[in-house]
C-alpha cells in the first residue's frame, strides 16, 4: 500500500513537471494532463480515502497527512471526512439523510425526491454532469463556510488548526493549479488544461462511487419507513460490490470495488478487503442475508443506468 502511494506521488509529480515546464504542444499537454489526472485520482482512491477513514496507518498524524492530500487536489478533507463518514456511512441510501444521493433538482435518485419533467432524461445527461464534480470544489467549500450550503454536516465549522489547515490547503492547491502554471503559459491554456484534467477526474470519481449505491440491485429505503434493518444488514443490502475478481481494478481503485467490506469496516486498510469479503460472504450465506455484486464494471454501469432511468420516469 505504501509503495503504491509513493508510486502515485511520483507519477503525479513527474507528470506535473512535464506538463508545466517541458510541454509546448497541445497533444503533449493533453497526454501529460491525462496522466496527471489519473495519478491524482489514484491518490484520491488509495491515499486520502484510507487516511480520512483512519485506515492508512495506526498513527493519527499519518492518517491526517494522508487525508490532507485531498486538500492538495482541491477539496477540503475536513468537510469531506465529516460529510462522508458521519453522513453517507451512517445513513446509506436514505433520502434527505445521505447527501451522496441528494443532488438537488438536477437529479432524482430516490422515490422520495421531487420529480421534475427533465428527470426523464437524467440517464442521458447525468454522465455529462459527472465531469463537473471536481470543478465544483473551487467554490463548494467556500459555500459551506458561508453557511449557505448545508449538506449533512455534523461537526462544527473548522476552527483553530483545522481552519489553518483548510486555508493552507487552498493556498497550496491554487498555487500548483494556477499560480505556477501561469508563469509558464497563457491564462487560456492554463484554464483549458485545468478544466480538462478536472473533468477527467470528475468522471472517474463519480462513476466509481455511483456504482456502489445508486444501482438497481441494492435496497433504497425510504426515510419515513418504520422497518429499517439493523445497521450491519442495512449496509450490506444498500451497498454493492463490483468486479470483485478483477485484481487490477482492486489495486487501482483502492479496494473501492469491495464497497460492502469498506462500509462494514471503514477503518481497516483497503488491502485487506478481498480477504475480508470471503468471510462476509460466508456469514451472509449462513444467516441468509442477501448481498449484491456485479461481476464486472460493465454490468455495474448498466445497473446504474437502469436505476437512474427508472428514477427519472414520472411517478
Amino acid at each position: 500500500m505504501y509503495a503504491k502511494a509513493i508510486g502515485l506521488f511520483a507519477a503525479s509529480a513527474l507528470s506535473y513537471y512535464f506538463l508545466v515546464f517541458r510541454t509546448d504542444s497541445i497533444w503533449a499537454a493533453l497526454a501529460w494532463g491525462f496522466v496527471l489526472a489519473m495519478a491524482l485520482v489514484g491518490i484520491g482512491f488509495n491515499v486520502q480515502h484510507d487516511g480520512n477513514h483512519g485506515g492508512f496507518s495506526r498513527y493519527k498524524w499519518v492518517n491526517r497527512s494522508a487525508g490532507f492530500t485531498l486538500d492538495l487536489i482541491g477539496a477540503s478533507s475536513y468537510f469531506w471526512a465529516d460529510k462522508h463518514n458521519h453522513n453517507h456511512h451512517v445513513y446509506t441510501n436514505i433520502p434527505h439523510e445521505d447527501a451522496d444521493i441528494n443532488l438537488g433538482p438536477l437529479a432524482r435518485l430516490s422515490e422520495e425526491h421531487r420529480w421534475l419533467w427533465f428527470h426523464r432524461f437524467q440517464h442521458i445527461y447525468l454522465w455529462a454532469l459527472y465531469a463537473f464534480v471536481h470543478l465544483r470544489y473551487l467554490f463548494t467549500d467556500l459555500h459551506r463556510m458561508s453557511g449557505l450550503k448545508k449538506d449533512g454536516l455534523t461537526e462544527n465549522y473548522p476552527r483553530g488548526w483545522d481552519l489553518v489547515a483548510m486555508i493552507a490547503g487552498k493556498v497550496i492547491f491554487l498555487t500548483f493549479a494556477f499560480a505556477i502554471p501561469l508563469t509558464q503559459h497563457s491564462f487560456g491554456r492554463v484554464a483549458g488544461i485545468y478544466v480538462l484534467v478536472s473533468m477527467a477526474m470528475g468522471i472517474v470519481f463519480s462513476t466509481v462511487f455511483q456504482l456502489a449505491h445508486t444501482v438497481d440491485n441494492v435496497e433504497h429505503p425510504l426515510r419515513g419507513a418504520t422497518d429499517h434493518n439493523e445497521w450491519v444488514i442495512h449496509q450490506i443490502r444498500t451497498t454493492a460490490n463490483f468486479a470483485p475478481r478483477n485484481w487490477f481494478l482492486t489495486f487501482t481503485l483502492g479496494g473501492l470495488n469491495f464497497q460492502r467490506e469498506h462500509h462494514l469496516f471503514p477503518k481497516i486498510s483497503h488491502v485487506h478487503y478481498p480477504a475480508i469479503s470471503k468471510v462476509v460472504r460466508a456469514v451472509c450465506q449462513e444467516y441468509k442475508v442477501d448481498y449484491c455484486e456485479s461481476p464486472s464494471v460493465w454490468e455495474a454501469i448498466r445497473s446504474h443506468y437502469r436505476f437512474v432511468k427508472a428514477m427519472g420516469a414520472k411517478p
